[in-house]
């Protein structure tokens, strides 16, 4: 049938059910269809305007095969296709429709991406179909012995539920998209107005990341702004807290300081004013209560100054030396019974000893009738050579008294008969003096079954076993004087380069045992003196006898002793002159305060010396002179008659 045949009153829609939709994709194609009922003329298969026939063709057997894929064929897939290269006006109209339509989305929802010129406008839009040229497809009645097929309802894919952005989601889009590798939807734009150019990354990470960035920094340095000045006060707290701690510790220290310097003060005070110092008691409480804010809180310590004050007002003056008695004793026996075994020295130690026991008694009695100790320093000063006096303050009724102990350096006659350095074979008496471990002065003594003992065993440990006892006995700590020869060494320790028989180690020890002993003497302020070297009478020697016996003094004895300036005469002896030679070679070594022997007491007082007789306290005065020490002690109360039985007069 030509084109220009076509009768356009035909409706091949009708005739041949063709429906439109199909080509569209929106219809159903009927697999049902017998295509023998048309003939190749009427499927377009005769060549048209005198073309070749199918059995023209090259290459074919002369029979039309139908048996191949309309799909294929028309996809271009399948032998002998028609592709867009060879889609031409001689393919039939449907077919190009077909085609474009299954690319177009009606059958296959795939838009291919054809070229311009490949494919005709026509495949490009579809000519709208109208709406009454849709005519229904008859469908046929079933069979009436059939059961009736219910269509099968199909079933629309679940789509995956979309998730609808929030602000989270799209703060995570905006701002790491660049990190995801995303890229961010822009906003549909109008097309009239002119197309921006995509946002590089540096323009994004300035536009979306910089502020964020800045925003977190001011943000951070905020925060630690906030936790530093936290911090900051937390720590300033701490501190304050333990600064008040610490202060009130330490004014809880400060206070409880203040009350033990306050207890020391007053000890110390009470020390110094029990002697009669009451200057020294008063400066002590004043240099504390000084610096106390709350005097209110010490009005005990108060209440004590003023005592001082007023006791300090009250002492009495003894402004004359000459009156002062100075009781003198040889050491001590502390076992007349033994002493008086000795058939040679018997009789010479009852007659010039007193025993611990008659000497206890006697400090008892000086006591007892208001006696208190003094020594040269607490009435004379001895400023360069040259003497000065001064005045002993003591309380209304007390009286100034000296002692004195003789040849302190406990000979070997009467402590090591057989000399063999070891004294465990003397006559009673002490052998040495030593320093207990309390650093107590006391004395080493040997007793008749060989014991050695320390203890109060001779006129020192006596002495300060009674000043502990009596504290107020002593006038400023007064002591008494301890007059050693040297010839022996001092109290009891062979020093002498004579003993250096006995080797060097045992000088050494004797040596050491006497600096301590001298320095804890010292410190407890006794006035050391010198009895003379070889136990000699001045008053009978001329000045060269005494130079040669000062000079073995200064040679063996000062080394150890100490320069001392007292000098007690030995056997009863002084010198007539004091202006004389003997006077001046004593003089130029160094002695200022001379002790001689009386039966009365007398001190003489000049700017160049001081001149003193002592009473020598024996067992003879004790019971034949007894009249010497009237006023001071009772010597018949004091005598051991009982252990001396009759005393050589």
């Amino acid at each position: 049938m030509a084109n220009d045949d076509f009768d356009l009153d035909f409706d091949f829609d009708k005739e041949y059910d063709f429906d439109p939709k199909i080509l569209s994709g929106d219809g159903e194609i009927d697999d049902d269809i017998d295509l023998s009922q048309f003939s190749d003329e009427e499927l377009g298969l005769k060549p048209q305007d005198g073309g070749e026939t199918r059995e023209d063709a090259p290459g074919d057997d002369g029979d039309f095969d139908l048996d191949f894929d309309v799909d294929e064929f028309i996809d271009g897939e399948g032998e002998g296709a028609f592709t867009d290269e060879t889609l031409s006006e001689d393919v039939p109209e449907f077919a190009k429709r077909d085609r474009a339509s299954r690319f177009n989305g009606g059958g296959y929802g795939v838009t291919p991406d054809f070229p311009a010129d490949a494919v005709p406008s026509e495949l490009d839009e579809e000519p709208p179909m109208e709406e009454d040229s849709q005519e229904e497809v008859p469908q046929e009645e079933p069979d009436a012995d059939e059961k009736p097929v219910r269509p099968r309802r199909e079933r629309k894919p679940k789509l995956p539920k979309e998730n609808k952005p929030n602000i989270f989601t799209k703060f995570i889009d905006l701002y790491f998209a660049p990190v995801f590798h995303k890229e961010l939807v822009e906003e549909p734009k109008d097309p009239n107005a002119p197309r921006r150019r995509k946002k590089s990354k540096l323009q994004i990470f300035k536009e979306a990341y910089l502020p964020a960035l800045v925003v977190c920094l001011c943000l951070i340095l905020v925060m630690s702004f906030a936790i530093g000045a936290l911090s900051s006060a937390i720590q300033q707290h701490k501190l304050d807290k333990a600064t008040k701690e610490s202060h009130l510790q330490a004014s809880e220290d400060a206070a409880q300081q203040e009350q033990t310097d306050a207890q020391i003060a007053l000890e110390q005070a009470k020390a110094l004013a029990v002697v009669y110092n009451y200057d020294d008691a008063i400066t002590v409480l004043d240099n504390f209560l000084n610096g106390v804010e709350d005097m209110t809180a010490y009005s005990e310590l108060t209440a004590i100054r003023s005592e001082y004050a007023t006791a300090k007002n009250q002492l009495v003056s003894h402004q004359d030396p000459s009156l002062i008695p100075n009781l003198s004793f040889h050491v001590l026996v502390h076992d007349m019974a033994k002493a008086k075994q000795s058939e040679e020295l018997g009789g010479l130690y009852n007659r010039n000893f007193v025993t611990t026991s008659e000497f206890t008694k006697i400090l008892g009695e000086l006591y007892n009738n208001d006696y208190v100790l003094v020594d040269f320093n607490s009435f004379t000063a001895n400023n360069n050579g040259t003497i000065l006096p001064k005045n002993i303050d003591l309380p209304e009724g007390k009286k100034p008294i000296m002692l004195t102990e003789t040849m302190v350096n406990y000979f070997e006659y009467m402590t090591d008969h057989n000399k063999d350095g070891v004294q465990n074979d003397g006559d009673g008496f002490a052998n040495k003096l030593v320093v207990d471990s309390s650093g107590n002065i006391k004395a080493e003594y040997v007793d008749s079954e060989g014991n050695t003992l320390i203890g109060d065993y001779d006129f020192v440990p006596i002495l300060e076993t009674f000043l502990k006892e009596h504290p107020d006995f002593s006038y400023k700590g007064a002591r008494a004087t301890l007059a050693v020869t040297g010839s022996e060494g001092i109290f009891g320790y062979r020093i002498n380069s004579s003993f250096t028989s006995r080797g060097d180690t045992y000088r050494s020890e004797q040596i050491a045992g006497a600096t301590e002993v001298v320095n804890a003497l010292r410190e407890k302020g006794y006035t050391l003196a010198c009895f003379t070297y070889d136990n000699k009478k001045y008053g009978d020697l001329n000045a060269n006898q005494i130079t040669t016996d000062l000079q073995q003094w200064a040679q063996q004895i000062t080394p150890v002793l100490g320069s001392v300036d007292v000098m007690v005469y030995a056997r009863e002896s002084d010198i007539s002159d004091y202006n004389g030679n003997a006077f001046t070679v004593m003089s130029t070594s160094g002695f200022r305060y001379f002790v001689g022997q009386a039966t009365s007491p007398s001190t003489e007082v000049t700017t160049g010396y001081v001149h003193q007789k002592r009473l020598m306290v024996t067992g003879n005065s004790l019971a034949w002179n007894q009249a010497m020490f009237n006023n001071i002690f009772d010597a018949n109360s004091v005598i051991d008659m009982a252990t001396r039985g009759s005393v050589p007069n």
